[in-house]
C-alpha cells in the first residue's frame, strides 16, 4: 500500500461516516495524487474500494467510475454503474452482464435520460433477453423509437411508466387500439390504459374518453379524474351521468377532491349526478358537503324534483350537511309521518334536528323520564341539536341545562358528556365556568366511570386543539386534564400541526408551558410526551420543549420514560447524530434501542468501537448480561475491523448452545451482511445439525457480499433436505451471475439426480436469467425419453417466456400432445402477456388442446377460448359441437364463455341443431336423462342472456337476437325463447314480446316476472310511455308487463305520472291485471 494511501486511510478512521465522506471528498479534489492513491485503494477490500468509487465520483474520473462498475461486490458495482450512466461513461459490454446490474442501468437510464444509449442498447437487449426487459428500457428511449416499437412491447410495458416521458405516443397508440377495437374489447383496453391516459394531458384525456367511451363505468382509480375536473368540469359531469353507468355511479363514492373541483358546476348540472345517487346515503352527502352552504339547499330540491317526498324519510348523513331551514323543513315533514310519530325514540331523534327552542321543547319530557337509559339518549340528542344549531346561546343554554347531570346516574352523565365532545369547536370564553362546574361534578361523582373521565378527558384535548390562544378555556381544559389524569395515564392530544400557521407552535407551548413543567417536577412525563406527540414535526422547533426532552432522556428517568424521551429527542435528523452522542454518554445502554442503534450504525459510525469493545451496562440491559446487536445497519459504512467485531459478535452467539436456536439462527442472517468476514461466518454453518440454522445459513447467503459465489453452493443440497430453502436463495442469487455463467453453473442440478422440485426451480431460473440461447437447453431437457413430466411443465411454463425464440414453439407445439401436466402449462397461457404477433399462432394450440382426448383438458381448453376469442381461427365449428354434445355436461357460464370464442352466431348455428335433435327423440323421458337436447337448449338460453350481461351497452346483439326470435317462433320453445328476448333488450321490445305471449296468460304473468327482474338491473330506465303504452293493450299480458314495470314509480315516490299510471292498471278490464295492481302499496 501506498504511503499517500495509508496517510489517507489514517486521517479518515476517526471520524464519523458524513464528515468522512466530506473529508474525502475535499481531498479528491485537491490531491495531486488522487488518480494514484484510487488505483492502489482499488487494490484492497471492500472498504477501500468504495472510498476510492466516491472520490472518482466527486472527481468525475471517468476511468475510476468505469473500473468501479466492474467491481465483484455487486453493491459497489450498482453504485457506479448508476453514475456511469449519468456521467454518459462507457461500462463495457452490457448484454453479458448480470440481470441486476442490467437492471440497474435501466433504472439509471429512466430517471436521467440519455435516448441515444438507450435507443442504442434496446435492439440488442430485446433479441438477446425478450421483450419484457426490453419494455423496461423503452421508457428511457427517444419518442421516435418508442412510437416504432411500442405496438410490439405493449404486451410487457407498464403504461404508467410509459407515461412519465412519452405521454404523446402512449396516447397516440391508445387511440389507435381503441378505433380498432369492438365495444367489447375497449372494455379490456381502458382497464389496461386509463391509469396512464389519466395523466395525459386533461383535454386529450377527455376527447379519448368521449370518443371511445369506457362503457358502464369509468375506468382508472376515480381520483384521477379530479385533475381533469380542474380542466373541464362539465365535460368530467356529462361523463359521469351518462345513461349507461346509472348503475355504476349508484353504487360509487366519489371522491372528496372530484367533488370539490366538480363543485363550481350550475345546480343543473350537479343535480343530474345527485339524481343517480340519491339512493346512497354516503355519496349524496359528500355531494351536498362539497358545495357552500347557501347552495346545498336549492340542490338538495333540485335533486329531488322528480321524487314525491311525502313519505320520503332523508337519511342522517344528509340531514347532517343540509343548511338549517331545509333541514328544519325535512324534519318538520318527517315528523308528521305516522311511523315516526308513533315510536318514540323515533320522534325524539328527529325532533334533534329542529331548531333549537323547538328541539328543546321536543326533549324535555324525554329528560324528565323515569328511565335512565331513555335520560341518556335525551342528554345526547339535546346537546346534538345544540351543535346542529351552531348558535353560541344555544350552546350556552345546553351547558347549563347539563348542570342537572350532578345528581344523575354515571351512564347518564357518561352519555351527555360524549355528545359534548362533538361540540368542541363551537365552545366560548363564556362557557368555562359551565364547563368548570361539570368537570367538578363528574370528579365528585362516587360513581364516576372510565367512560366519562374519558369523555371529559377527550372534550378538554380537542378545546386545546381548537381554542389554545382563549385563556379561559385553555386552564379549564389543563385543570380537567390534570384532574381526570392518573400519574401515569393523560388524553391523547389531537394533532396540532395540522390547524397550526407557521410559528404558532411556540405560542402553544407557552401556553401549556406550564402544566409540562409542573408535570416534569412531579415526575409525570405523561403531559410532555403528549404535547410532543400533538406537535408533530413541529416540536423540533421549540427548543424550550427539546430541553425538557433531553432532561428526561436523562440517567435518572425510568427505562420506559427514557425509553419514550429518547425516541422523541432523536425524531430531528438534523440534530440526531449530536444528540445520540449525548445519549450514550448519559447511559451506555442506550445503544440497546433501535433508534441509538440505528443513529449510530448510519451516522455516527465513530462511537461503533465504543459500543461494540465495551461491555454494555445500564438500567437497558439486565445485569449480568452481554448485549450483542442484534443486526447491522448500513454496515459497509463502517470501517474494517468494526466490521469484523460485529461478526466476533455474531460468531459467539451463533457458536452459543445456551442461546436458543432463533436467537442463534439470527446472529448468522446479521453477519451476512458485513463483506468478507460475514460471509465466512455465513459458510460455516451451512451444515449445521441444527436445521433452523442450517437454513438461516443458507438463506443468508444470497444475502451476503458475493451472490454470484454463493450459487455454486447453494446448487449443490439441491438433492437434498434443504433443497426448499436453498433453491429459494438460489432464484435471489442468480440475478447477480452472468448468463453464460449461469448456464454452467445450472447445468448439473438441470441434468443430475436432483429432486424433481428442484430440477423445475432450475429450468425456471435458466429461462429468467439465462443466456440467449437458453430455450434450446431446455428443448434439450424437455426431449430426453426419462424427463419427469412435472419437470417437462415447467419447460412449457418457461418457453411461454421465450416465445421469441423457435425453440420454444418447438416445445409449445410437443406439448399440446404431451400429459395432462403439460397440456395445463400450455393452457395457462394469458394472451395479453403476449406479443399480438404471437397470439393466433399460439391460440391455435389452445384448439388442439380443445380437442384433446383428455375430457379435463378439454374442459379446461374451452375455458380459456373465450379469453383468446379475437385471435382465434376456425373455431365456430368446434363450439358448435361443444355446445350440442349433451354428452358432456355444460354450465350457463361455460356456455357464455364458448359463445364469446365462437362468435354470437354460433347460438343459431347451436340452436338448430338441438331442437331438429329434440324433434327426432322419441323417448319420453327419465330420471336418468330427460330430453337432454330440450335441456341444452335450456342451458345456452341462460347462457347466451349471462353472455349479453357482460357486452356493453353499445355492443351488436343482432345475432344472439335474431337467435332468440328464432326459438321464440319454435312451437314449444316460446317460453325460452321470450324470456332470452327480454333479457336481451333494455325494455324497449316489450311490444313484441307481448304479442309472442298474446292468448297465453300463464307464460304472460311468467314472463311479466322476468321483465320485473330486468328493470330492476336498468337503474337508468324510466319510460312511462311505454308502460302506458302496454296498459292501452287491454290483454293480460300488456297489463301484466305494465304492473310489474309500474312499479319503478317507487323510486319516484309515486310522483304524479307514475300515480296515475298505477290508478290507471287498477281500472283494468282484466281481473288479474286489477288485482296485481291492487297489490301495489304507495304508501
Amino acid at each position: 500500500m501506498l504511503t499517500a494511501t495509508r496517510n489517507l486511510l489514517t486521517s479518515l478512521e476517526p471520524l464519523p461516516y458524513r464528515e468522512r465522506m466530506r473529508t474525502l471528498a475535499r481531498w479528491a479534489r485537491t490531491a495531486p495524487d488522487r488518480a494514484d492513491v484510487c488505483a492502489d485503494l482499488r487494490e484492497q477490500g471492500p472498504y477501500e474500494r468504495r472510498l476510492a468509487l466516491h472520490a472518482a465520483l466527486v472527481a468525475r474520473d471517468r476511468d475510476g467510475i468505469a473500473a468501479a462498475a466492474h467491481d465483484p461486490m455487486p453493491s459497489i458495482r450498482a453504485s457506479a454503474l448508476g453514475a456511469a450512466v449519468r456521467a454518459g461513461v462507457a461500462a463495457g459490454e452490457h448484454a453479458d452482464r448480470p440481470q441486476a446490474d442490467r437492471r440497474r442501468i435501466h433504472r439509471a437510464l429512466r430517471r436521467h435520460p440519455r435516448p441515444e444509449t438507450a435507443d442504442a442498447l434496446i435492439a440488442e437487449i430485446r433479441a438477446r433477453f425478450g421483450d419484457h426487459e426490453a419494455a423496461a428500457l423503452l421508457p428511457a428511449c427517444g419518442p421516435d423509437t418508442v412510437r416504432a416499437l411500442l405496438p410490439e412491447l405493449e404486451h410487457a410495458i407498464r403504461p404508467v411508466r410509459l407515461v412519465r416521458r412519452h405521454p404523446g405516443p402512449l396516447l397516440d397508440r391508445v387511440r389507435e387500439r381503441l378505433g380498432a377495437a369492438t365495444a367489447e374489447e375497449r372494455v379490456t383496453i381502458w382497464a389496461d390504459a386509463a391509469p396512464a391516459v389519466l395523466r395525459c394531458d386533461p383535454a386529450d384525456a377527455l376527447d379519448l374518453l368521449e370518443r371511445y367511451p369506457p362503457g358502464e363505468a369509468l375506468p382508472g382509480p376515480l381520483t384521477a379524474y379530479g385533475v381533469l375536473a380542474a380542466h373541464a368540469p362539465d365535460r368530467v359531469a356529462a361523463l359521469l351521468t351518462a345513461p349507461a353507468r346509472a348503475g355504476w355511479l349508484h353504487r360509487t363514492t366519489l371522491p372528496p377532491g372530484l367533488l370539490r373541483r366538480l363543485a363550481p358546476l350550475p345546480t343543473d348540472v350537479l343535480a343530474a349526478i345527485g339524481a343517480r345517487i340519491r339512493d346512497n346515503a354516503i355519496a349524496l352527502a359528500a355531494l351536498l358537503d362539497a358545495v357552500p352552504p347557501r347552495r346545498r339547499g336549492p340542490l338538495y330540491d333540485r335533486i329531488m324534483a322528480d321524487v314525491d317526498t311525502a313519505t320520503a324519510v332523508p337519511a342522517p348523513a344528509v340531514m347532517e350537511v343540509l343548511p338549517e331551514p331545509v333541514r328544519v323543513r325535512e324534519a318538520t315533514r318527517v315528523l308528521t309521518l305516522p311511523r315516526i310519530r308513533e315510536q318514540e325514540q323515533l320522534a325524539d331523534t328527529w325532533s334533534a334536528y329542529l331548531a333549537w327552542p323547538d328541539a328543546r321543547a321536543a326533549l324535555d319530557v324525554t329528560l324528565r323520564s323515569g328511565d335512565a337509559d331513555e335520560r341518556a339518549r335525551g342528554y345526547a340528542l339535546l346537546v346534538t341539536a345544540a351543535r346542529r344549531s351552531r348558535d353560541p346561546r344555544a350552546v350556552a343554554d345546553v351547558l347549563a341545562r347539563l348542570g342537572r347531570l350532578r345528581n344523575e346516574q354515571d351512564p347518564v352523565r357518561a352519555s351527555a358528556l360524549a355528545a359534548l365532545r362533538a361540540m368542541a369547536p363551537l365552545l366560548t370564553a363564556g362557557t368555562a365556568d359551565a364547563l368548570t362546574r361539570l368537570t367538578t361534578d363528574a370528579a365528585e361523582a362516587r360513581d364516576a366511570s372510565a367512560a366519562t373521565t374519558t369523555a371529559l378527558s377527550g372534550l378538554a384535548a380537542d378545546v386545546l386543539r381548537h381554542h389554545v390562544d382563549e385563556p379561559s378555556l385553555r386552564e379549564w381544559a389543563l385543570f380537567t386534564i390534570d384532574l381526570m389524569s392518573g400519574s401515569a395515564t393523560v388524553p391523547v392530544l389531537r394533532r396540532f400541526d395540522s390547524v397550526l400557521r407557521r410559528g404558532q407552535e411556540a405560542m402553544v407551548f407557552a401556553r401549556l408551558r406550564g402544566w409540562v413543567e409542573n408535570g416534569v417536577a412531579r415526575a409525570r412525563y405523561g403531559p410532555l410526551f403528549a404535547l410532543t406527540h400533538a406537535l408533530g414535526r413541529r416540536a423540533r422547533h421549540v427548543p424550550e420543549l427539546q430541553e425538557l426532552l433531553g432532561r428526561a432522556t436523562g440517567p435518572d428517568t425510568l427505562p420506559s420514560v427514557a425509553r419514550t424521551a429518547i425516541s422523541l429527542w432523536l425524531d430531528d435528523p438534523r440534530t440526531r447524530a449530536a444528540r445520540v452522542a449525548a445519549v450514550l454518554d448519559a447511559d451506555g445502554s442506550a445503544v440497546t434501542l433501535h433508534e441509538v442503534w440505528s443513529t449510530i450504525c448510519v451516522s455516527r459510525t465513530d462511537l461503533l468501537d465504543r459500543v461494540l469493545h465495551a461491555p454494555i451496562a445500564g438500567r437497558f440491559v439486565e445485569r449480568g448480561t452481554r448485549w450483542v446487536p442484534r443486526w447491522a445497519v448500513r454496515p459497509e459504512r463502517w470501517l474494517p475491523r468494526q466490521q469484523a467485531r460485529f461478526v466476533e459478535l455474531s460468531a459467539l452467539v451463533a457458536a452459543d448452545a445456551g442461546q436458543g436456536v432463533q436467537a442463534r439462527a439470527a446472529a448468522v442472517r446479521a453477519a451476512a451482511a458485513i463483506p468478507g468476514a460475514g460471509r465466512d461466518l455465513v459458510l460455516r454453518y451451512v451444515d449445521d445439525p441444527e436445521v433452523a440454522i442450517a437454513e438461516a445459513a443458507l438463506g443468508a447467503l444470497a444475502g451476503t457480499d458475493r451472490p454470484d459465489e454463493a450459487l455454486p453452493v447453494l446448487l449443490r443440497y439441491a438433492g437434498g433436505d434443504r433443497a426448499r430453502v436453498a433453491l429459494y436463495a438460489a432464484g435471489r442469487a442468480a440475478r447477480y451471475v452472468p448468463p453464460p455463467v449461469l448456464a454452467d453453473v445450472l447445468g448439473p442440478v438441470l441434468a443430475g439426480p436432483a429432486k424433481v422440485t428442484s430440477r423445475k426451480e432450475a429450468v425456471r431460473l435458466l429461462a429468467r436469467f439465462g443466456p440467449p440461447d437458453a430455450m434450446a437447453t431446455l428443448l434439450d431437457l424437455y426431449t430426453r425419453p426419462d424427463q419427469h413430466r412435472d419437470v417437462r411443465a415447467a419447460i412449457v411454463s418457461a418457453a411461454r417466456q421465450g416465445l421469441g425464440s423457435e425453440a420454444s414453439w418447438t416445445i409449445l407445439r410437443a406439448a399440446v400432445g404431451g400429459s395432462r401436466e403439460e397440456r395445463r402449462a400450455v393452457l395457462g397461457a394469458y394472451p395479453y402477456a403476449i406479443a399480438e404477433r404471437h397470439r393466433a399462432r399460439y391460440g391455435a394450440f389452445l384448439l388442439d388442446a380443445a380437442r384433446a382426448d383428455d375430457a379435463e383438458v378439454r374442459r379446461a381448453a374451452f375455458a380459456r377460448l373465450a379469453t383468446w376469442s379475437p385471435w382465434l381461427t376456425g373455431a365456430a365449428d368446434l363450439i358448435v359441437d361443444r355446445l350440442t354434445d349433451t354428452g358432456e355436461s355444460l354450465t350457463h357460464l361455460e356456455a357464455a364463455g364458448l359463445l364469446r370464442a365462437g362468435g354470437d352466431a354460433v347460438l343459431g348455428t347451436a340452436l338448430e341443431r338441438l331442437i331438429a335433435r329434440d324433434a327426432a327423440d322419441d323417448r319420453p323421458g327419465d330420471p336418468l336423462e330427460d330430453r337432454p337436447a330440450r335441456r341444452r337448449v335450456q342451458v345456452l338460453a341462460a347462457g347466451a342472456s349471462a353472455r349479453s350481461r357482460t357486452l356493453p351497452p353499445d355492443a351488436d346483439r343482432s345475432a344472439l337476437t335474431g337467435a332468440a326470435r328464432w326459438l321464440a317462433a319454435r312451437a314449444g320453445f316460446t317460453g325460452t325463447g321470450v324470456v332470452l328476448l327480454v333479457d336481451l333488450g333494455r325494455l324497449d321490445n316489450l311490444d313484441e314480446v307481448a304479442g309472442l305471449c298474446a292468448g297465453r296468460p300463464v307464460l304472460a304473468a311468467h314472463i311479466a316476472d322476468q321483465v320485473g327482474r330486468r328493470m330492476r338491473g336498468l337503474r337508468d330506465w324510466s319510460d312511462p310511455e311505454a308502460v302506458a303504452r302496454l296498459a292501452r293493450r287491454g290483454d293480460v299480458t300488456g297489463g301484466l308487463f305494465a304492473v310489474r314495470l309500474v312499479q319503478h314509480g317507487a323510486g319516484f315516490g309515486w310522483t304524479g305520472t307514475w300515480r296515475t299510471l298505477l290508478l290507471e292498471l287498477r281500472a283494468h278490464p282484466d281481473p288479474d291485471v286489477r288485482e296485481a295492481a291492487y297489490g301495489i302499496d304507495m304508501s
